[in-house]
């Protein structure tokens, strides 16, 4: 498993070190221009790229587990196939600032609509009985396995504002899952976070604290679908593990994808996938660090949000750890957590009217 883990670091390290040093001479490589918006925090022209070495590394390092063969590699292939397209088609937005949002989800669909019906990651059971006993009509747990892993894809995708932030957050909850994965002796869902943690980890090195290279759309999503493929498949394959678990920790990003989506929906009247600058990330960032962290290097306020929100990612991803086959004290840690971040969002946003 650590020699998977450590080609998959390598490969993404090198790979985005290259990436660096390119485009500094193909300044094509650099799509700045194609993404400016109200969650741009950057002031020096970033290549969007770093997926792509993070989905290299991955993909090599699953597929030499594959080919020695080792005993929990057998589906390693067709998770590379059929995550493609979810990297594809935000790869391509990254370079080309052209698809449609529909065109996005159409594509990050039928990514989850395959693993659904060929590696059997579906969502049968939420401990709750009525629910449980309509997650057996094979409809229904299609509709909501495909709905779950769109959503979580684009969850990462939202928090990508900070260097560091969605990496960060995406490890801690690769390595939770692995942790519990591992005490089950789940050695497919292991080796798989831990190699995407370190391909992540290679990426995180030069993204963090300067952001040298960017994640990325393709990187995000890419990332978000091994995160929600790995969460429901650990509650597939074994029973004793709570489904809120997999809920518990994701709970940051999930969270913040909801209330954005009401936010934007029903208290502003916008649409609901325009990006705005009113991410509890965005908000902490204008009012805290610009005001408490007057730094000359206007470079170093960006990573200093970040560290805020790793520490909110741990709210879920601690509990979840502790309490991975109690569903009871998962839904209440999940409500205490969103009570948490409601609060802590407001009285945020009343400062920033105040200031």
């Amino acid at each position: 498993m650590i020699k998977y883990a450590a080609l998959a670091f390598f490969i993404s390290f090198i790979l985005c070190t290259i990436f660096i040093i390119s485009s500094k001479k193909i300044h094509g490589l650099i799509t700045d221009h194609l993404h400016i918006g109200p969650q741009t925090f950057h002031y020096k022209p970033t290549l969007r790229i770093g997926g792509l070495a993070i989905f290299i590394g991955i993909s090599v390092s699953l597929l030499a587990a594959y080919l020695r063969p080792e005993y929990f590699s057998s589906n390693y292939l067709y998770l590379i196939l059929f995550s493609l397209p979810v990297f594809l088609v935000g790869f391509i937005d990254d370079l080309t600032g052209k698809l449609d949002p529909k065109v996005r989800m159409f594509f990050i669909c039928l990514s989850a609509s395959l693993v659904y019906f060929f590696l059997n990651i579906k969502i049968v059971r939420v401990d709750l009985p009525v629910a449980d006993k309509l997650l057996q009509i094979t409809a229904i747990s299609f509709f909501f396995t495909v709905f779950a892993l769109t959503g979580i894809s684009n969850a990462i995708n939202i928090i990508d504002g900070f260097n560091g932030l969605a990496s960060m957050v995406s490890m801690m909850i690769l390595m939770g899952i692995a942790y519990v994965a591992y005490k089950l002796g789940d050695y497919e869902i292991t080796n798989l976070c831990v190699v995407s943690t370190f391909a992540l980890l290679g990426f995180f090195l030069l993204n963090y604290p300067y952001g040298l290279i960017f994640l990325g759309d393709g990187g995000a999503y890419f990332t978000g679908f091994i995160i929600g493929m790995m969460s429901i498949l650990i509650v597939y394959k074994h029973h004793q593990v709570s489904p809120w678990f997999a809920l518990t920790i994701n709970i940051y990003p999930v969270y913040e994808t909801i209330f954005s989506i009401y936010r934007r929906k029903f208290l502003r009247k916008r649409p609901a996938m325009k990006p705005d600058a009113l991410h509890l990330h965005t908000i902490f960032y204008n009012i805290f660090i610009k005001k408490f962290f007057p730094l000359n290097d206007k470079e170093l306020r960006n990573p200093l949000a970040s560290v805020f929100l790793w520490v909110i990612n741990s709210f879920g991803v601690i509990p979840a750890l502790l309490f991975w086959n109690n569903t009871t004290a998962l839904m209440i840690c999940c409500s205490i957590f969103v009570v948490f971040y409601t609060i802590i969002y407001w009285n945020i946003l009343r400062l920033k009217i105040l200031f």
